[in-house]
């Protein structure tokens, strides 16, 4: 047994490094607790085109853990060194955490491609991907 979900209209993306979490943010968030973010993100990305952000959630070994997968476009270098996690911001002002401050990190994948000739930029799309028994948190800002 599987569901999806899709979160309701991105209007903006930021990246923290995992380190500037609270710890425990997985088990806070399977509690209902909203996390409270230690620093509120500066570094927004540039989103061009529509961000999409699913989770699904699949029942396996007694328990249920839910796959969240961000992917977006943009022109700007998302540091992947420092292990990001983003925040996501809803058009209904909420604010949601993929990433937590312990391992396993979320997943990041970058696919550049070249413009177009008719003078399009060339742009990266990432697909960010996090598995855990309760992968995207709600905030607080």
């Amino acid at each position: 047994m599987s569901k999806c979900q899709s979160l309701p209209g991105i209007q903006k993306v930021w990246y923290i490094p995992c380190a500037d979490l609270p710890d425990d943010v997985v088990y806070r968030s399977v509690a209902g607790i909203p996390i409270s973010l230690l620093e509120t993100p500066t570094v927004s990305i540039t989103l061009k085109g529509e961000a999409v952000c699913e989770v699904e959630k699949s029942y396996d070994n007694n328990s249920y853990i839910e796959k969240a997968k961000l992917q977006f476009l943009t022109l700007d270098d998302v540091p992947t060194d420092q292990h990001p996690t983003f925040v996501i911001k809803t058009a209904n002002d909420e604010l949601y955490l993929l990433g937590a401050k312990e391992r396993p990190y979320p997943t990041v994948k970058i696919t550049s491609s070249t413009g177009q000739p008719d003078g399009d930029a060339s742009v990266r799309k990432y697909e960010v991907s996090f598995t855990a028994r309760k992968a995207l948190a709600l905030c607080t800002g």
